[in-house]
């Protein structure tokens, strides 16, 4: 059997039966794949299918900067503003946060962590340092060490663009 005629029900991600031409020399490639490994297998890790890398990010980053506009969430996550309010929105339903008047603007509203948001969030770190360290655990601790610094440069240098 050729793989043009291969059943489509047979084919896995990044199947090894095909030949993917110049993207295995490309490093886009391997980030994507590993990127790909890392949101497929997060949710059974976190043990809830509903809580994504991206949500899981909003709820972080609201925690770490009490008061973040929408808008200013949606920048910092290169979200677009639906992204950020979906997001936002499923957190405010699970009591997790809240949307608050700010003083110095009144028609502006800050995004916060609720009591309950606090507590979710600890718990979420624990489970997300697992999930981190399952997802990296072929690599030596200086390996991983390497890898961050690697992918900070590229990101860096990404930024000066």
């Amino acid at each position: 059997m050729t793989l043009a005629t291969q059943s489509d029900a047979k084919i896995a991600l990044f199947d090894r039966t095909f030949d993917y031409g110049q993207l295995p020399s490309l490093i886009g490639f391997h980030l994507r794949r590993a990127s790909l490994l890392d949101f497929s297998t997060f949710p059974e890790e976190i043990g809830d299918r509903s809580i994504t890398p991206l949500r899981y990010s909003v709820l972080e980053v609201v925690g770490a900067n009490p008061g973040l506009r929408q808008m200013q969430l949606a920048a910092v996550l290169g979200l677009s503003k639906p992204a950020a309010t979906l997001a936002i929105d499923f957190w405010e339903a699970r009591n997790c946060l809240s949307r608050r008047r700010l003083p110095e603007d009144g028609r502006a509203r800050g995004v916060h962590l609720t009591e309950e948001g606090e507590g979710t969030l600890i718990e979420l770190r624990k489970q997300v340092a697992r999930h981190d360290r399952a997802l990296t655990a072929s690599l030596s601790d200086d390996e991983r060490r390497t890898l961050q610094i690697v992918l900070r440069k590229i990101i860096e240098g990404g930024d000066a663009n």
